[in-house]
């Protein structure tokens, strides 16, 4: 339940559950209590989807509505006097990507909220909290003097990952690395991940270890916004890596459990990649990336 008095009226938001998938309906009971009379108020319960983004000490967050109802149309409430109604709101069911549709109201009928609401608006990212980076849903009830929330989690289902590994920079002139065997779809926050380091050195190369690393990326457009990284293995100790000798080692790493999903908006990304890395001293490191999508174990 979440709830908090304020001058124009109490709200208490309750949700039949807490996690959804994309197409599931969220019923939502709302209970409303006026602090004054509200003679043929206009009153909305909406689900609610917001973007934020926090850069340089500042942040800035996008947020609309994608499905809602009118409530209570055509009756005075009473100072005082509690109300209840129940609600179903709808999930959108494409996640990703972005949609390509025409900009026409969801209903056609201006008596309906729905009408305010583009087809276009009608979606958002699952949630997803990284640092730099947040989607999140809401139920949401506007009232007079009062815009109330209660948070829910919408899950991002899982998807196939990308098969091909790049290299980082001008480490494709030092070793050709690749990232093979691993899951072909993305797996759940706390799974542990299983494949092969594959490093074939085109100089002679002298290397304190070899790692594999798990970096958070968040970007917006073609800027990085976070590279920070979260977890780590490694493969190989000092090693000598000589051209015509490739390395094929097995390595292991268990993922943290609070991982955020990957996700993908419109013009900003949350990524999970896995670094290849030849850690080499006194220069920059030879470094293949590849990503790895992650979902909500809920899913």
């Amino acid at each position: 339940m979440f709830g908090r008095r304020r001058r124009a009226a109490a709200v208490e938001i309750r949700t039949d559950r807490e996690v959804y998938r994309p197409g599931d309906t969220v019923r939502a009971r709302v209970r409303l209590t006026p602090g004054t009379d509200l003679p043929d108020p206009e009153i909305v319960v909406a689900l609610l989807h917001a973007d934020s983004i926090s850069e340089s000490g500042s942040s800035w967050t996008d947020s609309w509505a994608v499905d809602g109802r009118y409530v209570f149309q055509g009756r005075s409430l009473r100072a005082g006097e509690a109300v209840e109604v129940e609600v179903d709101l709808r999930v959108p069911d494409r996640s990703l990507p972005f949609p390509d549709v025409d900009d026409d109201p969801l209903v056609d009928d201006p008596e309906d909220y729905r009408y305010e609401i583009l087809r276009s608006e009608v979606w958002g990212a699952p949630t997803s909290i990284g640092k730099a980076l947040r989607s999140e849903w809401f139920v949401q009830v506007i009232a007079p003097g009062t815009d109330e929330r209660a948070a829910i989690t919408v899950l991002a289902v899982g998807g196939p990952a990308e098969a091909a590994t790049e290299p980082r920079g001008d480490s494709d002139r030092l070793a050709r690395i690749t990232l093979d065997g691993l899951p072909q779809r993305s797996v759940p926050a706390g799974a542990t991940v299983t494949g092969r380091l594959r490093v074939d050195a085109r100089t002679e190369l002298d290397a304190r270890a070899l790692r594999v690393d798990l970096v958070l990326v968040e970007t917006q457009g073609d800027r990085v916004l976070t590279a920070e990284r979260k977890a780590s293995t490694t493969v190989s100790g000092p090693a000598r890596l000589t051209p015509g000798a490739p390395r094929d080692l097995a390595f292991s790493l268990t993922l943290p459990p609070d991982l955020t999903p990957s996700i993908t908006t419109e013009s900003w990304a949350i990524s999970w990649v896995l670094f290849g890395v030849v850690d080499l001293p006194r220069r920059e490191d030879a470094v293949g990336k590849r990503m790895l999508p992650v979902h909500d174990p809920r899913a």
